[in-house]
């Protein structure tokens, strides 16, 4: 069930796309892409790109607080140490000479614990996915591995041809050139066709600069304040709460699917960790119990999708296994 401050940011959502599309002259919202930053967004990596700079830096002769990491963060690896040089030392390195240093700042990265993926995302991914919405993912990085993770950590989601990166574009983030790249990409969509999610400001201003909706997931130590200034259409807390607000922009029925789904893996869960059904003497598991009597009814019937049906049966195959538990334990 949805709180009363979601139910807020829903509305928040709502107003944020009816300005859009006054200010874009658009009569319909839908959206047919969905363009994901990697750092901040995917993976929560920038803990670790803030350590990586702080110390590659100092390596090179060069002063980065992890508070600048995360300023700059979403442009070129090698713009930043470009800017950096030019601040600090007053010259200017080819890009070539910036790749050196970048390469040192690779080297400490990898050196770090593998970065997890972003709490939720997931549940976002999959939402796009069913709700029809292609996803392509546009990252300022140049970290080759990083890079050949998303192919492997994502395929589900995304492939190998929807991945923009530091090598694909001559400006990255601030610049619009990354998420227009996307456009071209998800097949020469409109800006006005598409959602960007984004959770550092060089990567908001990039977006918008795009001319496409975009949404601030702040999941860095930075203040809201920051990404709003650079024209977020929209800023949320965390992962979690973008995903509830998902129903704002996807299709209805793709959205019932994905709360039947999210009931039945709520029921797989209980029986898998408790080795039993879940009990109609325990008050907190009769809406489970509920659920899976109104939907056998729905089963046996033959009112169910073809893929609720498979689904359905695969969790009626693991009830199976526990028939016979003590439901009281």
């Amino acid at each position: 069930m949805l709180s009363a401050s979601s139910d807020i940011t829903v509305k928040r959502m709502k107003r944020a796309i009816s300005k859009y599309m006054k200010e874009h002259g658009i009569g319909q919202f839908s959206p047919k892409a969905v363009l994901f930053d990697m750092d901040g967004v995917l993976l929560d990596s920038m803990g670790n790109h803030a350590i990586a700079w702080e110390r590659s830096m100092k390596e090179c002769g060069l002063h980065m607080t992890k508070q600048e990491a995360y300023a700059t963060e979403g442009q070129r690896g090698v713009d930043t140490i470009r800017y950096m040089v030019k601040q600090q030392q007053g010259r200017d390195i080819t890009e070539a000479e910036a790749q050196k240093i970048y390469d040192v700042k690779t080297r400490v990265y990898g050196e770090l614990p593998e970065a997890k993926h972003m709490k939720g995302i997931e549940e976002v991914l999959m939402a796009v996915k069913e709700g029809g919405l292609q996803i392509v993912i546009v990252t300022g990085s140049g970290q080759k591995p990083l890079i050949e993770r998303l192919s492997t950590d994502f395929a589900e989601y995304v492939s190998k041809d929807k991945i923009i990166t530091a090598y694909d574009v001559e400006r990255g983030k601030p610049a619009p050139d990354p998420y227009l790249a996307g456009l071209r990409k998800a097949g020469n969509i409109l800006p006005t066709e598409a959602i960007v999610v984004e959770n550092a400001p060089l990567g908001v201003r990039a977006g918008v600069a795009a001319g496409i909706f975009t949404v601030a997931v702040n999941t860095g130590p930075l203040p809201d304040e920051m990404l709003e200034k650079e024209g977020a259409n929209v800023v949320y807390p965390d992962m979690r709460a973008f995903f509830d607000n998902l129903r704002t922009i996807l299709p209805v029925s793709c959205l019932r699917d994905m709360k039947w789904k999210q009931h039945c893996e709520e029921v797989k869960r209980y029986v898998s960790t408790r080795n039993r059904r879940p009990s109609k003497y325990k008050v907190d598991d009769h809406r489970m119990v509920n659920w899976i009597k109104f939907n056998r009814k729905l089963y046996n019937q033959g009112r169910m999708s073809e893929e609720r049906r498979r689904i359905f049966e695969q969790l009626l195959s693991l009830l199976d296994k526990v028939k016979h538990v003590n439901q009281h334990a």
